[in-house]
């Protein structure tokens, strides 16, 4: 085969490689190109690979040649992504890869959202109703953190200042809700749609039966919505994968039951460390504001959780709809 019937049947892919090229340089790299571009990408690169191949084989003197090796080389640069220092990575997660896998798994994350409210909503309804029924949703210990001195109900801030029981609380509630969410997801879904719907079963119970008691609800929103937003949407996050993990396990469509749960891991284990930096966040955000008495107003402290919501819906909402 002469050089130019070469050119002539392959350079239709050359030149897709090319426009390839061009729309990386402009996005500033493969990471932010979609999974079918990404295998198309790699399909061209590989197969143009081999045409530099068989040129420098066949045409090590012609024209082809330099053509094709400028081309694979400013490919390379793109497909084999070098690593980058600490603080690009990490603003590379919440720039790109986060909001991606947000826009990926919406699906997971927004069913376990709907379940934890279903659960709280029917509580919180069932409980204020009549607040004796609160000992089947709450356990004792919670209640116990908002009593006032004389066993009346309502909210007892000024025990829970003293003793900072309910900061202890929610630290290790909140983050074992995360955890057990995610990993109990192995149980076909099921681990994590108990998990998320017992503690939203919970949480509306309180609720409903701190309204349900006439406790002053300004104070008691005002000192759980500043930290509670970002430790709810940890634990919807949380929840989400453990329900991408489910799926994997009850439906590997074309893949072996292990692989489809170590494909679907892969991608919920992007969100591991968002759970984790937001939990943390929220408890700097609890222990240092929300409960502490710094002579802040409660519609400051509601103020600022109006913010943190306001946030926190925007950056979801650039996930799912870029």
């Amino acid at each position: 085969m002469t050089e130019n019937v070469f050119v002539s049947r392959n350079e239709e892919q050359w030149k897709a490689l090319e426009a390839f090229n061009s729309r990386l340089r402009k996005r500033g790299g493969i990471k932010k190109a979609d999974t079918e571009e990404v295998r198309e990408f790699a399909r061209l690169f590989r197969l143009v690979g081999f045409h530099l191949a068989y040129a420098k084989t066949h045409y090590p003197d012609g024209n082809t040649l330099p053509y094709l090796n400028n081309l694979v080389g400013v490919s390379h640069n793109f497909f084999y992504v070098r690593e980058r220092g600490s603080w690009f990575s990490i603003r590379e997660y919440f720039a790109y890869t986060l909001p991606k896998t947000i826009r990926e798994t919406y699906k997971y994350w927004g069913a376990a959202m709907a379940v934890f409210f279903f659960g709280a909503l029917f509580a919180a309804f069932y409980v204020a109703g009549d607040t004796a029924r609160v000992s089947a949703f709450v356990p004792d210990e919670l209640l116990a953190g908002w009593l006032r001195p004389d066993d009346t109900p309502g909210l007892n801030v000024e025990g829970y200042r003293d003793s900072a029981f309910m900061t202890a609380f929610y630290i290790t509630n909140n983050t074992t809700v995360a955890f057990n969410a995610f990993v109990w997801g192995i149980l076909a879904g099921v681990g994590s749609l108990f998990v998320l719907f017992y503690n939203g079963l919970m949480i509306g119970g309180f609720f409903g039966f701190m309204h349900g008691e006439g406790a002053n609800m300004l104070v008691l929103y005002s000192q759980i919505l500043p930290h509670g937003i970002l430790e709810l949407s940890a634990i919807f996050l949380a929840g989400g994968g453990g329900l991408m993990l489910g799926k994997g396990f009850l439906m590997p469509g074309e893949h072996t039951r292990a692989h489809s749960l170590i494909l679907h891991g892969k991608t919920a284990a992007k969100l591991i460390p968002a759970i984790v930096i937001m939990m943390a966040i929220a408890a700097l955000i609890e222990g240092y504001f929300s409960f502490n008495d710094l002579g802040v107003s409660p519609v400051f402290k509601l103020a600022f959780a109006g913010l943190t919501g306001v946030g926190m819906v925007a950056y979801f909402l650039k996930g799912i709809l870029k």
